[in-house]
């Protein structure tokens, strides 16, 4: 430790904040809890205890038992009575209680976004049973949005009609320039069709806008539906309810979290804790096109290899593919994939945050434990054993409920069960 970081330690039992408390005060507590809404708050702490310096290298070789010791005895204290130790243990314990700081600033942060992904996916699980009542109407209405576009390209709709036009006008200018030998000069096809030139090109032009014309009937009905984007959404509703594809639904949901949740992968220091590390390279390639304002990115990275995408099931794979442009991702299903995902492996600890306790690298912990303690490391070893059950049960729950409804049966009052009291041979007997 410098001497500009211990007397910064020293001195926060005497700098009073804007509140009228110490800033060793805001050392021991959090500023509120860890929502959605407290972000910036929560960064700013986290910026504010990151920068009372390297508490890893201060600590190193110590155990972490002694640390969470003084950590909590400094959090016992108030700035008064801390005043009462010498200065070096002052330090030593306001030194745990700073790592403390760190690592708990980044679990709130971390837990904030693991809940908030968790919210997320239950609303869009939610719409989706939203939309199988309302299933009905959706099909309807795209029938009867159908039915539109049909009626403008049936015999006798505007783009028919325009269609026939066209084929006239482009009829009369292809007679008039019929017999032009097509190696002749202009001159040479000038003088042949005794200036009719203009007048068969203009007819052609002509020919050629009304064909437009009706092609811009088609897009003008669309847009009188609400737009492209409105019935491709529309679809996509109706989609995820014959697939029984939910995923489709999360990116709504995550519109106005997304600069947030961006920023909060800013924030933490992300490590894959296995050899798949596919996970974070989606979330790199996600960040690397994030300040883009189109609605698809490439499924390349720069060097030309395909992100990988295999860790999410089907339903994803299939909806972060833009069907209008192939070899492109649609950006928004993208994004909504790769959070999720996210936020599933930090809960199984796939992830680990650097600097975090909750979700920190287990692996790496017990192995500093171990030397510390002056004990050799074996790999082979250590690949077999885990803290963490890593199926079927996850630390926030996320459990089946789908049994929460049935209703036991009635208790039968008339079991054949012998109540009496026992007497002592009897007991005897029992046991």
């Amino acid at each position: 430790m410098t001497e500009d970081e211990r007397a910064r330690l020293l001195g926060l039992v005497d700098v009073v904040g804007l509140d009228g408390k110490t800033l060793f005060n805001a050392l021991k507590h959090n500023p509120g809890r860890a929502t959605w809404s407290n972000f910036k708050r929560l960064k700013g702490h986290l910026t504010w205890v990151d920068g009372l310096g390297e508490t890893a290298k201060w600590l190193e070789g110590v155990a972490s038992g002694k640390v969470a010791d003084f950590a909590g005895e400094a959090e016992a204290q108030d700035a008064a009575t801390l005043k009462d130790y010498t200065p070096n243990r002052r330090v030593a314990l306001i030194a745990c209680l700073a790592a403390k700081a760190r690592k708990r600033a980044r679990d709130d942060l971390t837990t904030m976004f693991c809940k908030r992904m968790a919210g997320k996916a239950k609303k869009a699980r939610e719409e989706l049973e939203e939309i199988r009542r309302q299933q009905q109407e959706s099909v309807e209405r795209l029938v009867a949005n159908y039915r539109t576009l049909l009626q403008q390209v049936d015999v006798g709709g505007p783009a028919q009609t325009a269609r026939a036009k066209a084929a006239a006008l482009t009829k009369q200018a292809l007679d008039a320039l019929e017999g032009l030998d097509e190696e002749s000069s202009a001159a040479e096809a000038a003088s042949k069709l005794e200036g009719r030139v203009s007048p068969a090109l203009l007819t052609l032009a002509e020919g050629l806008m009304v064909q437009s014309n009706g092609l811009a009937s088609l897009t003008a009905a669309v847009e009188g539906l609400g737009g492209f984007d409105a019935q491709y959404a529309q679809i996509e509703r109706v989609s995820a309810h014959h697939g029984d594809n939910w995923e489709v639904l999360l990116h709504g949901h995550l519109k106005a979290d997304r600069p947030v949740m961006f920023d909060l992968t800013d924030v933490i220091e992300l490590k894959a804790t296995s050899e798949d590390s596919s996970v974070l390279a989606a979330l790199a390639h996600a960040k690397a096109h994030r300040a883009l304002t189109r609605d698809f990115i490439p499924d390349r990275d720069p060097d030309g290899r395909k992100v990988d995408v295999s860790f999410a099931t089907q339903n994803w794979q299939k909806a972060i593919r833009d069907r209008r442009r192939p070899g492109h991702f649609v950006r928004r299903h993208f994004e909504a994939m790769v959070f999720y995902y996210l936020a599933d492996e930090l809960r199984t600890v796939d992830v680990a945050v650097l600097g975090s306790e909750e979700y920190a690298d287990w692996s790496e912990q017990l192995v500093r434990e171990l030397q510390a303690e002056g004990r050799p490391v074996d790999p082979l070893d250590l690949a077999q054993v885990s803290p963490y059950l890593t199926e079927h049960i996850k630390r926030f729950g996320e459990y089946s409920t789908h049994e929460l409804g049935i209703t036991p049966d009635d208790y039968d009052a008339r079991l054949d069960v012998d109540f009496s009291v026992l007497g002592d041979d009897d007991k005897a007997a029992a046991a």
